[in-house]
């Protein structure tokens, strides 16, 4: 088993290696001189003298290799670089900004873990029934509504006409519920089909069969003997559909106007601030690593034949 973990981790960190490369290749492969965009910030009539001395500041006359290496140097001690719009460090805007983040993407996640389980074992366990019609409509509803779609209707009924909830800012959980529900509902309607699908099969399998031949309830099976056998599936499922929550907090970030890293990253490709694109990208990328890793260390934990495979 620390065999196993430990070849995922020295993985993952290959994996970042590489997608750090990828990150700073893009950036600086983006159509444009940014020394051009600096000066005519700083002065509207820049001259040719101007540029090249932002040039020598930003170390733009460098090879790629040696700006790469400085620029990768000074994120792994936390140096992010200076915002080419503001002039300020990235790194304490991010540390601001991260738990934002993080709270918008937990909360989510929460609320897709706890409404799938409720959709899917609702439907597997009245299969046929009113109860799995009704789960598997909501289920379709929720996974064909983009989020701003849903962020918007939510605002309109719960905030605009019944004022019920806050439609911005993080003060308080009551300003969390509608970016959470908006964020995680395609996530749960998503994951409710691979609940009722999982149970559903489960079910036919012979261990499940023996199970009502000894008389037990179908929800004593579901629940011991059932649920157990799609926690790998599950898993994995919600490892895929959480990194999808933060690319959809590049939407419901600025809908709720929460000041997050999805936020500051959409405003420094507004005005091509390209040290804040490259340190939200590596937030993102750092994310998406370290998501996958511990998807893989649960799917071991949950599934035997993962674990004998390592062995």
């Amino acid at each position: 088993m620390l065999t196993l973990v430990s070849r995922r981790l020295r993985n993952s960190l290959v994996l970042l290696m590489l997608a750090t490369l990828l990150c700073f290749t893009l950036v600086v492969s983006a159509p444009g001189n940014i020394a051009v965009l600096i000066a005519e910030l700083r002065t509207p009539k820049a001259t040719f003298a101007d540029i090249h001395k932002i040039e020598l500041e930003l170390g733009l006359d460098q090879p790629i290799v040696t700006r790469y290496s400085h620029w990768l140097t000074g994120a792994l001690q936390g140096n992010l670089g200076i915002s080419y719009k503001t002039g300020e460090d990235i790194g304490p805007a991010l540390s601001s900004r991260l738990p934002i983040t993080a709270t918008l993407v937990a909360g989510g996640a929460t609320f897709a873990m706890l409404f799938s389980f409720v959709l899917g074992f609702a439907g597997a366990l009245w299969p046929g029934r009113f109860a799995d019609v009704a789960t598997r409509t909501i289920a379709l509803l929720g996974a064909s509504m983009p989020s701003f779609f849903v962020g918007a209707l939510l605002i309109y009924g719960l905030a605009v006409q019944l004022r019920l909830l806050p439609t911005f800012g993080s003060e308080g959980l009551s300003s969390w519920i509608l970016p959470w529900i908006t964020i995680g509902l395609l996530p749960a309607a998503v994951l409710s089909r691979v609940v009722r699908v999982g149970l559903e099969e489960a079910m036919s399998r012979p261990f499940a069969l023996t199970a009502v031949a000894k008389g037990l309830t179908r929800r004593t099976i579901l629940v011991r003997h059932a649920l157990p056998n799609i926690a790998p599936t599950y898993i994995n499922a919600l490892g895929a559909q959480t990194g999808a929550m933060v690319v959809g907090a590049v939407v419901v970030e600025p809908l709720f106007a929460l000041k997050g890293v999805a936020d500051l990253f959409l405003s420094g490709v507004l005005f091509r601030d390209f040290m804040v694109v490259q340190a939200c990208l590596l937030v993102f990328i750092s994310f998406f690593v370290v998501l996958n890793l511990l998807v893989d260390i649960g799917m071991m934990f949950t599934d035997p034949k993962l674990r004998r495979q390592g062995s």
